[in-house]
């Protein structure tokens, strides 16, 4: 692998680490979480970028942060070290590849926590699953995942019963570790796009996801209700003061139902112009 990373250390305790990293959220590929700092990993090619976030957050946090350069190796063994398993409303475990242990539970997602953002210990993913763990899969047949990442999402859809299922990702370095989560999962037909969110423009399904972040969420919303699909979207990635802001984009659309859990929430909206009665 060509790519060259750094890791960003931020120096802040434990219950902000969320909040602050929810800014980087469309560009880190992977965080650990300590109690008194936090460490995030980018592209070499994205710093300039996090560099602009990092000037508005200082601001208005009181932050001190480095950054460093990272072995690949080092950032894989270190993943090892510090993943657990997560259950899920007792109906979904996520665990890594190294674990081989049975699991009374109606899907278990086996991933490889090495190479792309989303372990599923985040609370917005946590908050997307358990929307979709409400939904009566059967009457579902398609779904796009904007912003993918390690494929989660899209490979639960797929043990859900979802017989087409989109997965986009503007982050190249996703790819193959997605297609190997899949692999590991036992799911397959699950195609993957390695492009911005924003410049797909098929919103032609039965189901959308969108755990992002509130900027991308916004820009994704519009065109959301401006496309006129049909789709049920599943928003996270947002925090639960960023509500308002949602609300205010929302001229064409509803919210169903809101989920939250710590300082997030995770919302479904529908277009107001079609009427669902899945």
């Amino acid at each position: 692998m060509n790519k060259k990373w750094l890791s960003l250390y931020v120096d802040i305790d434990n219950p902000h680490q969320n909040i602050i990293s929810s800014y980087f959220d469309y560009y880190t590929i992977g965080n650990q979480f300590n109690e008194k700092n936090m460490i995030m990993y980018f592209s070499v090619d994205d710093k300039n970028k996090v560099e602009d976030i990092l000037n508005t957050i200082t601001q208005k946090h009181n932050i001190n942060y480095r950054w460093e350069n990272v072995e690949f190796e080092n950032w894989m063994d270190n993943w090892r070290d510090s993943f657990k398993p997560i259950k899920i409303d007792n109906k979904v475990m996520i665990i890594p590849d190294w674990d081989e242990g049975l699991y009374n539970v109606d899907y278990v997602i086996k991933i490889c926590p090495a190479m792309a953002f989303g372990t599923g210990h985040h609370e917005s993913t946590q908050l997307v699953i358990n929307q979709m763990l409400r939904l009566d899969m059967n009457n579902y047949n398609s779904l796009l995942d904007l912003g993918t990442g390690s494929g989660i999402l899209s490979i639960l859809a797929k043990k859900m019963g979802i017989e087409k299922v989109t997965a986009i990702d503007i982050d190249d370095v996703c790819e193959e570790n997605f297609y190997q989560n899949c692999i590991l999962s036992n799911v397959s037909d699950i195609k993957i796009k390695i492009q911005d969110v924003h410049s797909y423009k098929d919103y032609n399904y039965d189901i959308i996801l969108a755990n992002i972040d509130k900027n991308n969420i916004i820009k994704i919303l519009n065109k959301y209700q401006n496309s006129k699909t049909s789709a049920l979207m599943i928003l996270a990635g947002i925090l639960d003061t960023d509500l308002d802001e949602i609300k205010n984009v929302m001229h064409s659309c509803s919210i169903e139902n809101v989920e939250k859990e710590g300082e997030w929430i995770s919302i479904v909206v529908k277009n107001k112009d079609y009427k669902n009665d899945k």
